[in-house]
C-alpha cells in the first residue's frame, strides 16, 4: 500500500478521482481507496513495477499538471514575487499558460529543454515511489520537485517580463488616446497604405506624401513633451494631424503598428484590404487638404 497526505482534502479527492479513471483500464492491478478526508491509499495488487510504471505514476503526474500546476505557479507569483492583488496574479498566471503552451516564444532560452514538464514530475515520481511507502504530497512537491519548480519559476519570471511590457503598453496607448483627445483634427480624412515595413501617407485627394512631407507634420512639441518614446514615422504624424477619419489598407491586420493604431485611434480608424486602395488618375487628382 501506497498513503499519501495532502494539506488539502480537495486534493486528495482529486488524486482519488484520476487513480480511479486510471483503474477501468488497470482492474484488478490496482486499487485505491480515499478515507474522506485528506488521505489516498493505493493498493497495488499486480507487478509492482508495471503497476508504477504503467498506472500509478501517470495518473500521479497527470494530478500535478492538471490539478495542482496553477496552485503552484499562483504560490510562486504571490509568495516568490509578491504580486498579491488577485487580479494581477490571474494576468499573470494566464500570461505564463501562454508560454507553458508555446503560444508565446520563450525569448531567454537558446534550445529546447532536454526534458519536459511532465518528463520532471514522472522522474521524480519513479525515483521515490514504492509499495509500503506513507509520506506528504506537499513534502514531495518541496524536496522532490526542484527541477519542476524551478522550471516554473521561469515561466512566472517571463511572464512577469510580459505582464510588465503590456502594462507599459497601455500606459503608452492611453497617453496617446489623451493626447489625441486633446487636439482638434487637422484633416478629415487621410489614407494610410501598408507596404512592410512601411506606412504610405495619402492626403484627402488620394496622393502620396513624401517622408519630408510626413515629417514636416509632427507637432515637436508633442514629440518632446512625452515621457514616452513615439514612432516619428506613423505615429507621431498621426497623433500630430489627429485625423477625423484614418482609411488603412494592409493585408497584415495583425501586425503590431496596425494594432497600435486601432488601440489608439479606435473608431476614427477602418481597416481595409490593401488591393482596394484606389490611386486617382493623375488629371483628376485634386490639391491636397490644407492643414
Amino acid at each position: 500500500m501506497i498513503e499519501i497526505h495532502f494539506d488539502e482534502a480537495s486534493e486528495a479527492e482529486k488524486l482519488f478521482w484520476l487513480l480511479n479513471e486510471r483503474k477501468r483500464d488497470a482492474c484488478p492491478l490496482f486499487h485505491a481507496a480515499y478515507d474522506g478526508n485528506n488521505t489516498v491509499a493505493v493498493y497495488i495488487h499486480g507487478e509492482e513495477k508495471h503497476v508504477l510504471e504503467r498506472h500509478i505514476i501517470p495518473a500521479m503526474t497527470a494530478f500535478v499538471q492538471e490539478m495542482v500546476e496553477d496552485r503552484l505557479l499562483l504560490s510562486i507569483i504571490s509568495d516568490v514575487f509578491y504580486f498579491r492583488d488577485v487580479e494581477e496574479q490571474q494576468q499573470i498566471l494566464a500570461l505564463a499558460h501562454s508560454f507553458l503552451d508555446g503560444e508565446r516564444r520563450d525569448y531567454r532560452k537558446g534550445a529546447a529543454f532536454a526534458a519536459s514538464r511532465a518528463a520532471l514530475v514522472r522522474g521524480a515520481f519513479a525515483s521515490f515511489l514504492r509499495d509500503g511507502l506513507s509520506f506528504s504530497f506537499s513534502s514531495f512537491v518541496t524536496f522532490r520537485l526542484k527541477p519542476y519548480m524551478e522550471r516554473l519559476q521561469h515561466y512566472v519570471e517571463l511572464a512577469i517580463d510580459e505582464y510588465k511590457l503590456e502594462q507599459e503598453y497601455q500606459t503608452f496607448v492611453q497617453m496617446l488616446r489623451d493626447c489625441l483627445a486633446s487636439r482638434t483634427p487637422k484633416w478629415t480624412r487621410l489614407y494610410l497604405v501598408h507596404d512592410p515595413p512601411r506606412f504610405l501617407f495619402y492626403d484627402s485627394d488620394r496622393r502620396e506624401l513624401s517622408t519630408a512631407e510626413v515629417k514636416q507634420m509632427i507637432d515637436r512639441h508633442l514629440v518632446f513633451s512625452q515621457p514616452m518614446y513615439i514612432d516619428s514615422s506613423v505615429l507621431a504624424p498621426l497623433v500630430s494631424l489627429a485625423p477625423a477619419e484614418i482609411e488603412l489598407y494592409t493585408d497584415h491586420p495583425d501586425d503590431g503598428m496596425v494594432q497600435t493604431m486601432q488601440n489608439v485611434f479606435q473608431e476614427r480608424l477602418r481597416l481595409r484590404r490593401r488591393a482596394d486602395f484606389l490611386r486617382p488618375s493623375p488629371a483628376s487628382a485634386g490639391k491636397r487638404e490644407e492643414s
